[in-house]
């Protein structure tokens, strides 16, 4: 160890009261920005896996211009060798066919005369194929009364009587529940009427209110029969093995269907106003992080310079002696490292414990949190790297920047002046 390192280590346990209080205040800007960065990344990844992994998908696939401006007629054909050619790249986890379009629905209560329909609302209808969408999105999970769609005489026959799945909100405005029957008016791509009778068959709650008011699902080959779309969809949602390998999976993706004239999209991309308003929340978690290191840095000039100028003597006697003005400095911010570097030590320890705990209990909201329509019960941490990097390096830049002030002051300390001061 260097003379320089060895004053250094004895100075800053001269005023213990002081030095402990230094690091205190370092350790809770430690802790605080870790415990922040957790809860942001944790938090904001549950959103995101939950906006895509029980609705949207983290990659969509779609006919050229038709996120811009969607069309019953914009559809994908060969669906199925298209999705077989996304499933076999490496970051797919799994894949999901849709059908989009809409139609007024309509129920009667029960003792009404036959024709006269008491009850009436526009909905989007999604046509899925439930075997693919439950491995894609576990959409079994969000029935909350009723079961899947199954395989019926409706995936053949216009005359059969389908079944259909109903958004929570959009049963209660038709007033049905599981086993009721309504009847579905629209028109199909080819022109020609789209009417059928269903039985509901489930109810489903999303998370998001205003999705399950305006909602119904049908299966794939009902939907593709009905609206005269045989082999064709207007979606491929695509699930990926992780929300790190989104942007890489995407491109992959677009290698393989750009010749075919679809685009590929990610959440970011397909989900815009949910990204912009994360992003915004997360610049105001910055904020917060500049604002608690802030707060930090100004402790610890302060520490120092007091600690600066009760040593005017002693820095008067190195200069005397023929101490260089760099070694000054090089000592008063190796001080500043050093605690620096025990705050380091210790904010890791206590957010290391803090993020297990918030990782494994979370934050339960009562009331639930409204975000972007979905509502949210409860929130957990997550431990990254981040949560240690970015606290560790805020803390060794800010203890050496704040240092230097006082350094530079100790540095051109006059000797003889300081040497008088009793």
């Amino acid at each position: 160890m260097s003379l320089t390192a060895k004053l250094a280590w004895r100075n800053i346990f001269r005023q213990r009261r002081r030095t402990i209080l230094t690091i205190m205040t370092m350790t809770g800007g430690f802790v605080l920005s870790s415990l922040s960065i957790g809860w942001m990344d944790g938090s904001y990844s549950g959103m995101i896996l939950f906006f895509t992994n029980h609705r949207t998908g983290q990659i969509q696939v779609h006919k050229e211009g038709y996120l811009d401006n969607p069309s019953i007629y914009d559809t994908i054909d060969n669906y199925s060798s298209v999705g077989l050619e996304i499933d076999s790249l490496e970051n797919v986890r799994a894949w999901a066919p849709r059908i989009y379009t809409g139609a007024l629905l309509a129920s009667r209560e029960e003792g009404s005369p036959s024709g006269i329909y008491s009850n009436s609302a526009a909905a989007a209808i999604i046509g899925i194929d439930p075997r693919l969408e439950e491995n894609a999105t576990e959409f079994s999970n969000q029935i909350t009364d009723g079961e899947m769609l199954t395989a019926s005489e409706a995936d053949s026959s216009l005359r059969a009587t389908g079944q259909i799945l109903l958004g929570k909100e959009l049963a209660l405005t038709l007033n049905v529940t599981v086993g009721d029957s309504l009847i579905l008016f629209s028109q199909a791509a080819d022109g020609s009427g789209a009417d059928r009778k269903y039985t509901v068959q489930g109810i489903v709650s999303t998370g998001n209110p205003e999705v399950d008011r305006t909602t119904s699902y049908l299966t794939l080959a009902d939907s593709q029969l009905l609206f005269a779309l045989e082999g064709r969809v207007h979606e491929l949602a695509v699930m990926t093995t992780s929300l790190g390998e989104v942007d890489a999976a995407a491109a992959e993706i677009s290698g393989v269907t750009g010749s075919l004239g679809l685009e590929t999209a990610s959440w970011k991309v397909f989900a815009r106003e949910f990204y912009a308003g994360m992003k915004a929340d997360e610049t105001q978690l910055k904020i917060m992080l500049a604002i608690i290191i802030g707060v930090a840095a100004l402790g610890v000039l302060n520490t120092i310079l007091m600690m600066v100028l009760e040593r005017r003597r002693e820095f008067g006697v190195m200069k005397a002696i023929g101490t260089q003005p760099k070694s000054i400095v090089r000592m008063i911010v190796l001080e500043a490292n050093l605690m620096g570097l025990v705050s380091i030590i210790a904010g890791g320890i206590l957010s290391t414990i803090g993020l297990l705990i918030l990782s494994k209990h979370g934050m339960v909201f009562d009331p639930p949190m409204d975000y972007g329509g979905f509502v949210f019960r409860e929130m957990l941490a997550s431990i990254t790297p981040a949560c240690y990097w970015i606290p560790s390096v805020s803390v060794m830049i800010t203890s050496s920047v704040v240092s230097l002030i006082p350094a530079l002051k100790a540095a051109h300390t006059d000797a003889a002046k300081s040497l008088r001061t009793v």
